[in-house]
């Protein structure tokens, strides 16, 4: 009797409980999927979706566009062919004539977002006819104000500011490829980018600019990456001679920058860091390697920039950076996990 009671239980309990189905939707120029844009797409995804995931596969091409996924459109992945031949691009820019709600070209206001295989592409050039002198200047072309939003296999490309985590929240970007100049990847952002290529192409340049809130245990950290540059001697892409970079500098209230086991090469400028616009500020490094990191030159750090010590290091784990105890607004721990089967 007790069986038969248990068995017609869960029965009801199955019937009864809803079953999370994900939405599959289409983007193509050519008018075979379900949209032609990406803000269409994204005008469609319902706010407060709670379902499953909103997953949105984008067709090959260059999508020209402005486009921004609304704050309570959360839960949407964005799955590209390749990165390679699947481009987000705009051209905005800081002070162009008529601009309206920043240079981006994709913003990401809405949480639980995560990207696959995407270029996110600001082309717009802060052109220079001498080092240190731009005729322009923002032209962000990813910028993400949700939290718990996740990159993987991307490549974010500009010049000056091309990535900003512009919100509190936390951002994982893993194995991506990012491209700028002065101060491009920069914000208030818990963010780690992990296993990724950072390029640097211009003379004179600047990593990071973070502005990490005051009781932030953790700013921008950069996990096992590799930063790469223009060679020494080499014209710039503005054609100015390419001499040196710095890993960083202090933007907004208490900074924090910190380089794990990543690759320095010869053009990192032996200071390191240098000045902007903020204190008190934390920037380090720890184990890192090749020419940029040698010894005689990390002696020679300025702006305060130091070795962890082995007990600090310990706690720079993805799990522990990401914990509900890194801001007092996380309400739950986060663990980005790659969950849809390409």
């Amino acid at each position: 009797m007790k069986s038969k009671f248990w068995n017609i239980l869960i029965v009801c309990i199955f019937l009864t409980t809803p079953c999370w189905a994900d939405v599959n939707k289409t983007v193509a120029q050519d008018g075979s999927g379900d949209y032609s844009t990406i803000q269409a797409a994204f005008d469609d995804v319902p706010e407060n979706f709670q379902d499953g995931k909103w997953i949105i596969h984008i067709r090959p091409g260059r999508y020209y566009g402005k486009v921004i996924l609304n704050k309570g459109k959360d839960h949407v992945v964005l799955i590209g062919d390749n990165a390679q031949n699947t481009i987000l691009t705009y051209d905005d820019y800081a002070g162009r004539p008529g601009l309206k709600g920043g240079s981006y070209s994709t913003r990401i206001d809405a949480d639980d977002f995560t990207a696959y295989q995407i270029t996110f592409e600001n082309t717009h050039l802060n052109i220079r006819e001498k080092p240190g002198e731009n005729k322009h200047s923002q032209g962000t072309a990813l910028e993400v104000r949700g939290d718990r939003c996740a990159f993987y296999n991307c490549r974010i490309v500009g010049n000056q500011d091309t990535l900003w985590g512009a919100g509190n929240g936390r951002i994982y970007v893993k194995d991506c490829y990012v491209e700028g100049n002065v101060d491009f990847i920069y914000g208030a952002s818990v963010m780690i980018l992990q296993d990724c290529i950072i390029y640097v192409n211009q003379h004179d340049s600047y990593i990071v600019a973070p502005s990490t809130q005051e009781g932030m245990r953790f700013g921008l950290v950069f996990l096992d990456c590799k930063i790469d540059a223009k060679p020494v001697g080499t014209p710039d892409r503005d054609g100015v001679i390419f001499h040196s970079f710095y890993l960083g500098r202090p933007w907004h209230n208490c900074p924090q920058a910190v380089f794990i086991r990543c690759h320095e090469p010869e053009s990192v400028h032996p200071d390191g860091w240098t000045v902007m616009s903020a204190e008190p500020y934390l920037f380090a490094e720890y184990q890192c390697t090749g020419p940029g990191a040698a010894a005689d030159r990390l002696i020679k750090r300025k702006m305060g920039g130091r070795q962890l010590t082995d007990e600090e290091a310990k706690t720079y784990t993805v799990d522990n950076i990401f914990s509900k105890n890194t801001c007092k607004e996380y309400s739950e721990d986060w663990k980005p996990l790659p969950d849809i089967q390409l």
